[in-house]
């Protein structure tokens, strides 16, 4: 007797529906047995427990069609059975499964003190600093923070090579004079330019390389400590830098640089102090409150008020 199972509507898949009546493989010595006519919306049924079409909708892959699709359901289902079937032979046979319920529960203890630490550590321990203390943990370790990947201030730009003020172009994104860069911002307005200023921000060497059609081939820290840019030709365009400041890998970075991963290690902090008071607050309470209780006579030198404090 095959399984009827009732159609499942999940919007975009319709094949879903068609491969839901072969999708389980009823697993069992002597055959199938039972009822095989499930409730709507079951998939499948081992035991006392059921795969229900909700519990597909919530793990299907939004991106199978068709025939795909199909193998995919089928796949899962008889995944889900073979597993229910496995553990229910398993509790069965092993007469002793008090280790396994305590494992089960100290996981699912640690799954749930985890989820729960992270919540309170992001509703409390996130706040904003001030510019003087992020200038305080910068001056205190300025060791921490140095260049992992070439740093640079500059002008990009990327421009036709037969654009008939080329010359002028290269020549004011190397001044630094106002009129200059004036003029320069005014030629960029050209949409078949690319202009990019950033002199007043760090960019990486990468950020750069990768604006040029197959990279740049060369070292960057030879180059710019030799040059004050670089000038590549490919196809009918030309890519053209200019550095007005550089940090090769290693040295130390400036305080405008290091500031984001400031921020970030004193948040890091922040949340580490949050989760630590956090702790030994609700153990202290828990203790204050009687919910712990310590046997003395087999752990020699415990005191339970030397833990506890006052609410």
């Amino acid at each position: 007797m095959m399984m009827q199972i009732a159609p499942i509507t999940i919007p975009g898949i319709r094949s879903i529906a068609i491969c839901a009546g072969c999708c389980v493989t009823m697993m069992s010595c002597g055959g199938r047995s039972g009822d095989d006519i499930l409730p709507e919306g079951v998939l499948a049924k081992v035991g006392t427990d059921e795969l229900t079409v909700a519990d597909v909708r919530e793990v299907l892959p939004y991106s199978l069609t068709g025939s795909d699709s199909a193998a995919w359901c089928r796949s899962y289902v008889d995944a889900w059975v073979e597993r229910k079937v496995i553990g229910v032979e398993a509790s069965r046979e092993i007469a002793d499964t008090r280790r396994i319920d305590r494992m089960a529960e100290e996981y699912r203890n640690d799954l749930l003190m985890r989820e729960y630490r992270r919540q309170m550590a992001a509703q409390n321990s996130c706040k904003e600093f001030d510019e003087g203390t992020l200038r305080a943990e910068y001056d205190r370790n300025r060791g921490m923070y140095r260049c992992t990947q070439p740093m640079m201030r500059g002008i990009f730009l990327a421009v036709d090579s037969r654009h008939p003020r080329l010359h002028d172009l290269r020549r004011w994104s190397r001044s630094t004079h106002a009129d200059d860069l004036e003029r320069l911002e005014k030629e960029s307005l050209d949409p078949d330019m690319e202009y990019l200023y950033f002199r007043d921000r760090w960019l990486s060497w990468g950020d750069i390389a990768g604006r040029v059609p197959g990279g740049v081939d060369t070292n960057p820290d030879k180059l710019l400590k030799l040059h004050p840019g670089f000038e590549a030709r490919v196809g009918d365009r030309v890519y053209m830098l200019s550095v007005n400041e550089y940090l090769a890998p290693g040295e130390q970075m400036p305080f405008d640089l290091a500031r984001e991963q400031v921020a970030r290690m004193l948040a890091s902090e922040s949340a580490a102090d949050y989760d630590r008071t956090l702790r030994d607050g609700l153990v202290s309470r828990a203790y204050a409150n009687g919910l712990v209780r310590i046997n003395r006579t087999l752990i020699p030198g415990q005191d339970t008020a030397s833990v506890a404090v006052d609410n």
